[in-house]
C-alpha cells in the first residue's frame, strides 16, 4: 500500500505509542513517544505532524495525539 509522507508520519507516531503501551498510563506513554519523537525526528517531520494536527483529519492514537499537541504548543511559543 502506497503511503504519503503526511500519512507515514501519522502511522509512525501512532506505531511508537502503541509499541510502548506497556509503559502505563496514557500520560507515561505520551512521555516515551515525545522523547523519542525529539531525539529521533527531523524538524521537517516534527512539522508535517504539526501540520497533520492542524488539518484535523489525521486519526491519532490517544497518547500520540497528546504528544502531537504537546509538540504544536511548544513550536508556538
Amino acid at each position: 500500500m502506497f503511503h504519503t509522507e503526511e500519512e507515514s508520519i501519522v502511522t509512525m507516531i501512532n506505531q511508537i505509542a502503541q509499541n510502548n503501551v506497556s509503559a502505563g498510563s496514557e500520560s507515561e506513554v505520551a512521555d516515551m513517544v515525545e522523547n523519542h519523537i525529539v531525539k529521533f525526528w527531523s524538524r521537517r517531520m516534527k512539522k508535517i505532524l504539526a501540520e497533520q494536527l492542524a488539518s484535523g483529519t489525521a486519526e491519532f492514537e490517544p497518547a500520540a495525539l497528546v504528544v502531537a499537541q504537546r509538540l504544536s504548543a511548544k513550536a508556538s511559543a
